[in-house]
């Protein structure tokens, strides 16, 4: 019985065996490009939409949910860097940082690591943005990137990945969404 679920397991979370690398690799850059995009419309409008004053600034709504959820809650609540500061100057660093990495995916350098700094940076944002984050497509791009991470080959200089293929589950949950 062991052995059964085991190999139930390995089939699910285990390399893919078609060799999806190349598309693998197609479609990271890809999302990198879109993360690009992303961060550099919101370079030319944080300030204005949530900046300290901007038409809905992020420090009166975190000081709101503050009050709502004491504790650690309000991180679970609104998982943002900008609990750290919300001044125009944290605003573009986060920003820029999400640009910088979504090149660096771009260029293939050390995806996981990359694609995790876009996302935290992307999440920031959204969870921060109340009206201004009400999109399909931003809780689309959430979940791609959140997805990628489990799909993005190990390492510095990956490559192709062909040391660490798809898992089958990460291929399967960007097929489905």
């Amino acid at each position: 019985m062991a052995n059964a679920a085991q190999r139930l397991f390995y089939r699910i979370f285990g390399p893919e065996k078609q060799g999806h690398l190349l598309p693998r690799w197609i479609f990271l850059r890809a999302l990198g490009l879109i993360y690009f995009s992303a961060f550099y419309s919101l370079l030319f409008q944080i300030r204005g939409l949530i900046g300290p004053d901007g038409v809905l600034p992020a420090q009166k709504y975190l000081a709101a949910v503050a009050r709502s959820f004491p504790g650690w809650e309000r991180f679970w609540f609104v998982s943002s860097l900008f609990w750290f500061s919300s001044g125009n100057h944290m605003l573009m660093a986060v920003t820029i940082a999400g640009l910088i990495a979504s090149l660096l995916v771009v260029a293939n350098v050390w995806p996981r690591m990359t694609l995790f700094i876009c996302f935290l940076c992307f999440l920031s944002f959204v969870t921060a943005a109340g009206d201004f984050s009400n999109y399909q497509s931003d809780g689309m791009l959430l979940e791609a990137g959140f997805i990628s991470l489990f799909f993005a080959p190990r390492g510095l200089w990956p490559g192709l990945g062909t040391t660490t293929p798809p898992s089958s589950a990460g291929l399967f949950l960007l097929q489905w969404e």
